[in-house]
């Protein structure tokens, strides 16, 4: 049985556009780039961009320090 997905914290959704908080959505359900990619209809570059944005706003350094604040945050 797999666990469901991470939730994003509420107060994370102050700092993110909607576009941004449809990123972290998608990579707390363990999507890499592509699947989020063609999800949303952007160019990889594109969500690369956001995620660069996401990071700073955040304060973590990548999506795996992203993912454990979500857990932490549960």
């Amino acid at each position: 049985m797999t666990p469901p997905p991470l939730v994003m914290p509420p107060e994370w959704q102050q700092l993110l556009t909607p576009r941004e908080a449809e990123i972290v959505n998608c990579l707390l359900r363990g999507w890499d780039n592509q699947l989020v990619a063609e999800h949303l209809g952007l160019a990889l570059a594109t969500v690369k961009k956001h995620l660069q944005n996401i990071f700073g706003k955040l304060g973590v350094d990548g999506r795996v320090a992203l993912i454990l604040q979500a857990a932490r945050n549960r």
